[in-house]
């Protein structure tokens, strides 16, 4: 089934072979979100989020304190250039968010991100939960005439429970003719409450190489400058680097 028309996708519509995607275990989000942000970039299951498990190595750690637990941020890159993708840690918290990945998904290319935060007295660090960005809309009014805009992700523990995974649980009727819409991904979140759980900006966009990857980056973003030591030390593994969109 066709997405509607406000829809923009990385991917144009819901058939299942189109969408390789995976659910996670206990805390596994930041090896399954770039294992299913490089199966959507190819079309096909090639990479199992198991297999990135084994590959972060002793960086997981399902139970750390408690309950959380998972692998640091920096980790999402180096599983994806480890396969040849091309890819950067990069934060947008301090540019046009919306249009750095609005770009991106037009050019069909999946964006792992960071949802929610973790800090660390007054710190932010790191993001709490990964998933793969696939999709937004233009606004739009619904069949009760209220106004909607959204942003869709592929979340690999949505539901929360654990039961029925899968790509139908975001379709919902918004035109009011009885009939479900489908979306991208499996799940939808309005651009408010997506844009206050993205506060550390932290994205993986996740290109077939990373010459294409650096080209793209060198035509659209400047780098914010930091003190060199300690921003070489951010850049590379707390907050990644901070990001200015051009355009």
């Amino acid at each position: 089934m066709s997405f509607p028309p406000y829809v923009h996708s990385i991917i144009p519509n819901d058939a299942p072979e189109a969408w390789p995607i995976q659910q996670q275990g206990i805390n596994e989000c930041g090896c399954s979100a770039p294992a299913n942000a490089i199966n959507l970039l190819l079309g096909q299951r090639t990479f199992d989020k198991d297999q990135f498990v084994r590959e972060a190595g002793v960086w997981f750690r399902r139970h750390l304190f408690g309950a959380a637990g998972g692998t640091p941020s920096f980790i999402t890159g180096w599983l994806i250039k480890g396969h040849g993708f091309g890819t950067h840690f990069g934060s947008l918290r301090q540019t046009d968010a919306e249009a750095v990945l609005r770009d991106l998904i037009d050019q069909g290319v999946p964006v792992v991100i960071e949802l929610g935060a973790n800090r660390v007295g007054p710190f932010t660090v790191w993001g709490q939960h990964s998933v793969v960005l696939v999709g937004y809309s233009d606004p739009y009014a619904d069949g009760a005439g209220g106004q909607q805009q959204e942003y869709y992700v592929v979340d690999a523990q949505y539901p929360a429970h654990g039961a029925g995974f899968g790509l139908h649980t975001n379709d919902v009727d918004r035109d009011g003719d009885g009939v479900p819409e489908a979306y991208p991904g499996n799940r939808t979140i309005a651009r408010d409450t997506f844009l206050a759980d993205f506060p550390t900006g932290i994205y993986y966009p996740v290109f077939p190489s990373q010459q294409e990857h650096d080209a793209w980056a060198t035509a659209h973003l400047e780098t914010a400058r930091r003190l060199p030591v300690l921003g070489a030390l951010n850049d590379s593994l707390l907050t990644g680097t901070l990001d200015i969109w051009r355009g």
